[in-house]
């Protein structure tokens, strides 16, 4: 647990707020060939967005994430990351960690305030100061509080392929750079499709690792 922790803490920062999307083409990543992925235009397929893609609801608004994808450390902790498309003021990112053992692809993980695994962290760029050093600040909202509150949903309902697919939802309190639990984000039912990708992380995905 305590690699777990320590492996989680170096992925989880990055930028994230309240802009909108373009549900025009997925073109976050236009050399990914989308084509391996089911179509969400087929009926039958069961998937219901593009591979690499969530199409949500945060805080009211609609949003696109894309790229999302998902890859399985030298820890066997499994990461699974998407960011906000074309968000380059807030790099607004959902970040979810399970530890070794707790993903077991299909299925459905509820997550409470107490629950240790898996960690949801959604984090955006806090546009409004920096710190001592002149340094950007990120905040951090958390369905793991450890405090009472703060839930998600995180349901698999397919794995095709290796990529993930299914829904999402949950509500996620402020606990970094300070503790506000006045201060939240609420994620709607969100469809997903994850895309797997190799590990060490591919040059072109290290951006969304980090802040």
């Amino acid at each position: 647990m305590k690699k777990f922790l320590i492996g989680t803490a170096l992925i989880l920062g990055a930028a994230v707020a309240l802009y909108s999307c373009n549900n025009g083409p997925y073109d976050a990543h236009p050399d990914t060939d989308y084509g391996t992925g089911l179509n969400p235009l087929d009926p039958e397929s069961g998937a219901n967005v593009y591979l690499g893609s969530i199409e949500s609801r945060i805080n009211n608004k609609k949003v696109l994430f894309a790229p999302a994808f998902y890859y399985v450390d030298t820890n066997a902790v499994t990461h699974f990351v998407a960011r906000v498309k074309d968000d380059s003021i807030f790099h607004r990112t959902i970040r979810i960690a399970f530890a070794e053992g707790t993903f077991n692809a299909v299925d459905t993980y509820e997550v409470n305030a107490d629950d240790v695994s898996p960690i949801i962290n959604f984090i955006m760029l806090d546009t409004s100061r920096v710190d001592l050093a002149g340094r950007k600040i990120y905040k951090t909202y958390t369905a793991n509080t450890n405090d009472g509150v703060g839930y998600g949903m995180f349901n698999v309902l397919g794995s095709e392929g290796g990529n993930m697919r299914g829904y999402m939802f949950g509500k996620f309190y402020r606990t970094l750079p300070e503790k506000n639990f006045n201060d939240t984000i609420s994620m709607e039912f969100s469809n997903f499709y994850f895309e797997k990708i190799n590990f060490p992380v591919p040059a072109e995905y290290i951006q969304y690792l980090y802040n």
